[in-house]
């Protein structure tokens, strides 16, 4: 493996094993509130990495609409399941590798960014960010942080999702400006979810 190769994860297949221990019942506790200052009613939202959903569920019961797209055919399977009247548009996509076919307003990015964990590759992430955005998109992001205070050896065996201020400033810089970067929970599931993390509202930087 080269210095800036990330290992590739089967996500469907820890779908299919339910493996999924990131996984919440409700959806993030800050998500409506968070929409509700940023983004208008009605917004075309891109939530990459759904998993099972719930935060594109919630989000459309709110009328926004949402593409919610997973590398995990599993995911997508039982996400659709659940909705069975549609109110989210449900597709597998690898979105580091295949095109969007469309540029919506919103990114919604709920544990995507710090899955990487090179410099190199948060960038690449970025950069896929910003060509999927209209001019003045905003992409919402919720990151574990090094703030948690875990042991370094332990993060790393554990290659749980801890970012710096540092690397997210490295990740978005030059594509996006910073809105909104604030501590909150990641999650609600006792030794599971519940580290600390960055909620962050970037808008995409006119380059021309």
């Amino acid at each position: 493996m080269t210095e800036h190769e990330e290992p590739i994860e089967d996500w469907d297949a820890r779908f299919r094993a339910g493996d999924h221990p990131w996984e919440e019942t409700l959806p993030w506790p800050g998500l409506l509130d968070l929409f509700a200052r940023y983004v208008a009613p009605g917004a075309r939202v891109l939530d990459v990495g759904c998993g099972l959903g719930v935060n594109a569920l919630a989000l459309a019961a709110k009328g926004y609409r949402v593409l919610a797209v997973d590398v995990s055919a599993t995911a997508i399977e039982r996400a659709r399941a659940a909705d069975p009247e549609q109110t989210v548009e449900w597709r597998v996509l690898d979105f580091m590798q295949e095109a969007l076919g469309e540029r919506v307003s919103v990114v919604l990015d709920r544990g995507c960014l710090h899955s990487f964990r090179d410099d190199l590759w948060r960038s690449m992430f970025a950069n896929r960010v910003a060509a999927g955005l209209e001019p003045n998109g905003l992409w919402l992001s919720i990151a574990g942080s090094a703030d948690e205070g875990d042991d370094p050896e332990r993060v790393e065996t554990l290659k749980l999702p801890r970012l710096t201020l540092a690397n997210l400033a490295a990740a978005v810089e030059p594509r996006f400006e910073a809105l909104e970067v604030r501590s909150c929970q990641y999650g609600t599931i006792p030794n599971q979810t519940d580290f600390r993390a960055f909620a962050s509202v970037w808008r995409l930087r006119s380059l021309a």
